[in-house]
């Protein structure tokens, strides 16, 4: 931001000129993200009379691409005693064509005269100038990317099916630091064949007593 070495007349008259400056009417609709506001041409009726009146005046100039894709755009308020504020400021070009520079041209004029002046303004179509992407029905994206429900093992806290089709059971292993046992999962195939034996004989493995017997058979013994 540049001003000149004193602006205590303009900061007076500006101050005089927001206080008469009326809303301006947000009478464009945004059909990206459903809302209103007021384009370039209502805010410069808002702000004319009241500037006018007060000696100031409004000058924007196009300063032309910089950063490679960001349009600066130089605002500058001024006062008849010769006093001045000037502000410069970029803004991305959304599309790289006649429109696209026209579009955020436009956003950027506007957006940096209601910021001169503190006119309240709702964000418009400049989002769909200088926003990467216009709103999206978040609840479809987030159902397209909720993960699938991962299959989960089945049965109960002595015998579970896992989701690749083992059977696992509970078996003691060993005791915590306060003298109580403690259970893990372990893969039938994994056990003994005392193991087995004991097991297929204990109600609370009954999901498994079948493979147990299998299992058992395979190994050449009888249950």
């Amino acid at each position: 931001m540049e001003m000149s070495e004193k602006i205590n007349a303009l900061a007076e008259a500006l101050a005089k000129a927001q206080g008469e400056m009326k809303n301006a009417v947000k009478g464009c609709d945004n059909p990206f993200f459903k809302s209103k506001y007021a384009d370039l041409a209502e805010c410069l009726n808002v702000a004319r009379e009241p500037l006018s009146k007060n000696g100031l005046s409004i000058f924007q100039a196009n300063e032309g691409i910089v950063e490679t894709s960001k349009l600066a755009v130089t605002t500058m308020i001024m006062h008849s005693s010769g006093q001045f504020i000037k502000v410069t400021s970029s803004y991305p070009i959304q599309k790289n064509d006649a429109q696209g520079f026209g579009s955020t041209l436009t956003y950027a004029r506007r957006y940096s005269l209601a910021a001169a002046l503190g006119l309240a303004q709702e964000d418009d179509d400049g989002n769909s100038a200088c926003a990467p992407e216009p709103k999206q029905d978040f609840k479809a994206k987030n159902k397209e990317q909720k993960p699938k429900a991962q299959p989960q093992s089945t049965g109960d806290k002595f015998v579970k099916i896992t989701p690749q089709g083992d059977i696992v059971v509970t078996v003691a292993n060993g005791h915590d630091k306060n003298g109580r046992p403690l259970a893990a999962y372990k893969n039938i195939k994994d056990l003994t064949i005392e193991e087995l034996e004991k097991m297929v004989t204990i109600p609370q493995y009954a999901l498994a007593h079948t493979a147990i017997k299998t299992l058992l058979e395979e190994m050449g013994q009888t249950a």
